[in-house]
């Protein structure tokens, strides 16, 4: 069941906030304070060479924007470039922002349905921090954060879904409805305030007082577990309501996305969510979902000249795209 759930699961997050005892919060620092515990966290965990720091001010608009794809840091720290800083492992599945919402802000990302992996992985780093800095505790509240709704643990589990079956049949507000009264909530790709694109949603816990992390981890793995569930019925559903016209729709997207000599953003992402659900009926075999996965990343505007080396504008990134697709899409396709 799990390389089902795998298919819909894009990625799994865990993301700790963390704020420095005797500070006021970040948009009162001044310069001396915030550079001065920026330096300390950037040194601790570059101390064995696997982790890479990047300030906001050293770093172009484009960089910073592949680096909001990639989620290593929110859309307000790239905004960031008086105090804002990353910290990223080598991998880049560990991110550490520092000065965005709260003094600190870790995070780790694995691809598929783990959160049980990534919360491992961040804890490590997470015990290294406390271990060698004082941090804003209290012992009835727990961890004190910049946003009331991280108090306590300062721990926000999430999960990128892809829902397209129960997005076509207009679900999802019902869904999200349901999931706000157990204290979870739905967003889009980008976090707070961002649209779903491409059937897209993050999935999350709410609030994090009164839970443990690992109380919270396991609630949301729940709450996956029967989204997904409920994404693959309602995906068979739909097929076996029209099989020739979602097999048609869906082989076409295919036949576009390997052969398209111009591509935009929107009607990859369109031609995508096809090919994504041909994947989870099993109309379409993929050699490896995570590098299928991978596209929705490489895709986008600012990775993609990244990857070419150059700025483009918008006619030729669409040119671009098209043949990065082709190129990488039919190694992984059959």
């Amino acid at each position: 069941m799990k390389d089902a759930f795998n298919k819909i699961v894009v990625s799994s997050r865990i993301r700790l906030a963390r704020n420095i005892a005797g500070l006021p919060f970040p948009q009162k620092l001044d310069g001396e304070q915030a550079f001065g515990f920026m330096k300390k966290i950037s040194d601790l965990l570059q101390e064995n060479g696997s982790f890479k720091a990047c300030l906001m001010s050293q770093i172009n608009d484009i960089e910073k924007r592949a680096l909001v794809e990639k989620h290593l840091i929110s859309p307000d720290l790239a905004k960031k470039n008086r105090y804002g800083a990353v910290i990223m492992s080598q991998d880049e599945s560990i991110s550490v922002m520092l000065n965005e919402e709260d003094h600190i802000r870790e995070q780790s990302i694995v691809k598929g349905f783990d959160l049980q992996l990534a919360f491992q992985k961040i804890k490590k780093v997470d015990q290294k921090i406390i271990a060698n800095v004082g941090l804003a505790y209290d012992d009835k509240l727990g961890f004190l954060t910049s946003c009331p709704t991280n108090v306590g643990t300062g721990m926000r589990a999430s999960v990128m879904m892809f829902l397209p079956a129960l997005t076509k049949t207009g679900k999802i507000p019902a869904l999200i409805k349901a999931l706000e009264q157990k204290r979870m909530t739905v967003r889009g790709i980008y976090g707070e305030g961002s649209e779903s694109e491409g059937y897209l949603y993050q999935v999350s816990n709410k609030i994090s007082l009164g839970f443990s992390e690992e109380e919270i981890v396991e609630i949301v793995s729940n709450a996956v577990e029967k989204i997904c569930q409920m994404e693959i019925d309602e995906a068979n559903a739909i097929f076996n309501a029209n099989k020739i016209a979602m097999t048609d729709r869906i082989m076409r997207s295919k036949g576009i996305l390997t052969n398209a000599y111009v591509l935009s953003t929107q009607e990859f992402f369109e031609r995508f969510a096809d090919v994504k659900l041909g994947i989870s009926l099993g109309l379409i075999k993929c050699k490896d979902v995570g590098r299928f996965d991978d596209f929705l990343v490489g895709v986008l505007p600012a990775n993609l000249m990244l990857n070419k080396g150059s700025a483009m504008n918008e006619t030729e990134r669409d040119l671009y795209r098209a043949s990065y697709t082709r190129e990488n899409l039919n190694k992984i396709l059959n």
